[in-house]
């Protein structure tokens, strides 16, 4: 080989082992909740949510890189929503594990990361992984835990650039776990996850975190406790809770309906509320951030607590940090205060039907 030769050999060679070392330094590894270890870009600029959950997560965390949205908000809730965030981009099939036709509009959208959010067990685990071997597109998967937002938080906004915005918004959250843990303590509360009331959101289940931080008894008892079935009307009157947090309209009038609800205390005493839905619903449904502003709305209304200045400072403080608007407080008033929440049931409503006292 001539002098030439060589000194081209090495210069290719050189070349290699630059863009091997800059190969490298483009992908960072990332360890999900699934203890996965999973090659990210250097630079996340375009996220794909797997789900509600994680679309409320990324929206709260980094909106401007959501490559679009499987569930457009409504024109009420756009009015929670800064302009730029009100009309993204309409996803209309997520990806499936068995069926690759789905994965068309991944594909279309080009993301960096696909993230899944919520519950870490080996079906959720693998859908993602055969979706992301299919697709070659990195996917990861999170700790849905309420408890677990902080470390989320802080986890992502380290892996997405944002790593100032991802610690301030986990501070935030334990702020709130801090003032809120245990303020309901001892109250009884049954939480209806149907429509008919009859499956009730126990202890143990993201469905009922938010009551179980409070301090709350939540009389349906744990996953490990409650029977495996609805429940029935005469159980629940015998739980005898001083407080019914209901899921929707249609649970509130199934409890209307029937006479027999009338003997439950927090019937009798006009205490139960359904939560406020805007921009994302202040329940359990979906397993997100959205439940943050629901626990403390939450522990006002199981103590049975006038909303004061401080709730609207603390839920006003909540939008503004995690979605991105301030809310007048004539909107935070008519959103909690309004037939959906907190008096769904006035003191001076009737029960209808109204319970024959004699029996007859």
């Amino acid at each position: 080989m001539d002098g030439h030769s060589k000194l081209a050999s090495r210069m290719v060679a050189a070349a290699l082992a630059s863009l091997s070392v800059l190969s490298a330094a483009a992908q960072t590894p990332f360890v999900d909740d699934a203890d996965r270890s999973v090659v990210l870009p250097e630079r996340v600029s375009r996220v794909f949510a797997a789900g509600a959950p994680a679309e409320v997560l990324l929206y709260t965390l980094v909106p401007e890189m959501l490559v679009g949205r499987n569930h457009l908000p409504s024109a009420e809730a756009q009015a929670f929503m800064p302009a730029q965030y009100r009309t993204p981009i309409a996803i209309t099939n997520l990806p499936d594990r068995d069926d690759p036709e789905n994965d068309r509009e991944l594909l279309a959208l080009d993301p960096d990361v696909y993230v899944d959010y919520g519950d870490v067990d080996p079906d959720y685990v693998g859908a993602l992984e055969a979706i992301s071997a299919r697709t070659e597109i990195p996917g990861i998967i999170l700790d849905g835990r309420l408890t677990n937002i902080p470390t989320v938080y802080r986890e992502l906004g380290a892996a997405f650039g944002v790593p100032e915005r991802g610690e301030r918004l986990a501070r935030e959250i334990e702020r709130l776990f801090d003032k809120y843990r245990g303020s309901a303590d001892g109250v009884r509360v049954y939480l209806a996850c149907s429509a008919n009331l009859l499956t009730p959101c126990v202890s143990g289940h993201s469905s009922g975190e938010a009551a179980e931080l409070l301090g709350a008894i939540n009389v349906a008892g744990s996953i490990q406790t409650a029977p495996q079935r609805q429940l029935t009307g005469e159980e629940i009157v015998a739980f005898a809770p001083e407080v019914i947090i209901v899921s929707s309209p249609a649970a509130l009038a199934a409890l209307r309906e029937d006479p027999g609800w009338g003997d439950i205390p927090a019937v009798a005493n006009r205490r139960v509320h359904l939560p406020p839905d805007l921009p994302f619903n202040w329940g359990p449904r979906p397993p997100s951030v959205n439940r943050l502003p629901g626990m403390i709305w939450m522990s006002y209304v199981l103590r049975g607590q006038s909303f004061d200045d401080e709730f609207y400072a603390d839920i006003g403080a909540f939008f503004e940090t995690f979605y991105h608007v301030r809310p007048t407080e004539q909107q935070l008033r008519a959103l909690v205060e309004d037939w959906r929440g907190p008096r769904i049931m006035r003191t001076d409503e009737p029960f209808l039907p109204q319970r024959n006292v004699s029996g007859e």
